[in-house]
């Protein structure tokens, strides 16, 4: 800690002349001598994340970009779930519902003083399907998203025209997904993108990276968008929410990401903080491997019937997840054919004749033990909710071996698992027709349809959603779809992650959106 306060505090001495990527800055110390030496100029941020480099397209890194305040997309989400304009000022789709026009705002500006153009847009759009081409080796993830037969710009009007390869409903919100955020990629070709980051439009600009420490940032002078308010940004990476919770309280940090329940108590009974709780679009749900022991009817329905999800989130993670009735989308009031009846699932599994037959306290499925591989890491809180899962199903007679993979990928894509932990938001383009795919099942790839799902009546639905533009009607879709995926058991929900962002009295304006796109934002300020 002592080593994380001396960096905040010694920041503003070690940034001048390294920050032309930004069009230059005064610096804090002499900010601070020109309002008296009253003013704060910097703002500390203790994280539990960090990315692993700053490239937008290289795998899920533009969160971050984004979250620290350096890259913005041509629309963002309302906390209601909207989509509204950011660098774009409105849009449109044509009748063949494949052509979108994406009208510009005029007036913005990246770090360097270049103005966005349109031409611009449509080459950081265009980089980044070249950089993540799956056929190229790229890793795919926009392309799950939506893929274009062109993107064509027009300078003068102002305007962007996008053509889908297929009807995209909800284009305007794929382009609020960080992925899609604007660079300036002539102004960036001299820098190495993934050291130093692009050339972005947001308030904020990267001077050092270091995943495993801290990152750095300072004002933008070329923000289009009002007043910058601090000079710089140090983000301090602390695994431990107990430490991010010590650097709000010792002062080395003004805004800490995801505090615990029982630190946030310390906090609330303080009464100098600010705790900003929000139940989100973020859910932790458990990937099942059909063609595993799981893939047994009725011993999947007893293992959902013996756990007990409502506790676990309440208890467990110290309510650190909202129970959310084994609805993989949070939104959804549907009923629960599976309610927690622990003495019911050991009913099922005896008259399926799955049974403790050699008398060493667990079940047999085909004369074998069961044992359920249970795959989590300690992310989020994943080894908590898979050690109550284990002692719950326990209970009943079911043996549980929990693994902890440092490379919980592989595992996903070989199948390696009966049941893996996945924390996801469900709702990235605020529509969940993408994490639904996840059981489409003419999707034979492992690395999508993770447990290798089949069933024909979601499928039909599922291809309904094409072209689908009605909302009303996609939410019946989506209603369908889900009450189909409970009948089966083909996932375990374990609830909503209550995302936090907790201040200390040293700034005001954060706020923790149900979309958690946004973090550092221009409306984080000193406080008056």
């Amino acid at each position: 800690m002592n080593g994380k306060k001396l960096i905040a505090l010694a920041l503003s001495l070690c940034l001048a002349g390294s920050i032309t990527a930004c069009g230059g800055s005064t610096g804090t110390e002499q900010k601070a001598a020109a309002d008296g030496g009253s003013a704060k100029t910097q703002l500390n941020v203790a994280t539990e994340l960090t990315s692993a480099t700053l490239d937008p397209a290289d795998d899920w890194n533009s969160w971050f970009v984004m979250r620290w305040g350096a890259l913005e997309t041509l629309t963002r989400f309302e906390d209601d779930g909207t989509v509204s304009p950011w660098l774009a000022e409105d849009w449109s789709v044509a009748d063949d519902q494949l052509t979108w026009t994406i009208k510009l705002k005029e007036n913005v500006t990246f770090s360097n003083g270049e103005p966005m153009t349109a031409t611009k847009v449509q080459e950081s759009l265009e980089r980044l399907f070249e950089v993540t081409d799956p056929n190229k080796g790229g890793n795919g993830n926009p392309w799950n998203y939506f893929t274009y037969d062109s993107i064509s710009a027009d300078d003068e009007a102002w305007t962007v025209t996008i053509v889908t390869s297929e009807p995209t409903v909800d284009l305007p919100g794929c382009l609020a997904y960080p992925w899609y955020g604007i660079i300036d990629v002539a102004g960036s070709a001299d820098r190495d993108i993934a050291a130093d980051g692009p050339i972005c439009t947001g308030p904020y600009c990267f001077v050092s990276n270091d995943p495993e420490h801290d990152i750095q940032l300072v004002k933008n002078d070329n923000y289009w968008d009002g007043e910058v308010p601090f000079e710089t940004v140090n983000v301090m990476k602390l695994g431990e929410a107990s430490a991010r919770a010590m650097a709000l309280q010792d002062g080395s940090a003004d805004m800490g990401i995801n505090i615990a329940a029982s630190d946030r108590a310390v906090l609330e009974n303080a009464g100098t903080y600010q705790i900003d709780v929000t139940g989100g679009n973020r859910v932790c749900n458990w990937f099942i491997n059909f063609d595993g022991v799981l893939g047994n009817d009725t011993l999947r329905k007893a293992v959902i019937t013996a756990i007990d999800g409502q506790t676990v989130c309440d208890v467990s993670t110290g309510g650190s997840y909202t129970y959310t009735n084994n609805v993989p989308v949070p939104g959804y009031d549907l009923d629960n054919p599976y309610s927690y009846d622990p003495e019911a699932a050991k009913a099922m599994l005896d008259e399926a004749g799955i049974v403790d037959g050699d008398g060493d306290g667990y079940r047999e499925l085909d004369g074998k033990n069961i044992d359920i591989n249970i795959v989590a890491t300690t992310s989020r809180q994943q080894d908590v909710i898979a050690q109550a899962y284990g002692v719950q199903l326990e209970a009943i007679g079911i043996k549980t071996t929990i693994s902890m993979p440092e490379n919980a990928v592989d595992l996903r894509v070989s199948q390696g698992f009966d049941l893996m932990f996945n924390n996801e938001v469900t709702t990235p383009t605020g529509d969940p027709e993408n994490f639904l795919k996840h059981w489409y099942g003419k999707i034979t790839d492992t690395s999508f349809n993770y447990g290798n799902y089949h069933n024909e009546e979601y499928d039909a639905l599922y291809e309904q959603l094409i072209g689908e533009f009605d909302t009303e009607k996609r939410t019946e879709i989506f209603t369908q779809m889900q009450e189909i995926l409970m009948e089966d058991v083909a996932t375990i929900c374990s609830g909503a992650y209550n995302f936090n962002l907790c201040s200390a009295a040293s700034v005001e304006g954060v706020h923790s959106y149900v979309c958690d796109y946004y973090w550092v934002t221009k409306d984080i300020t000193p406080a008056s």
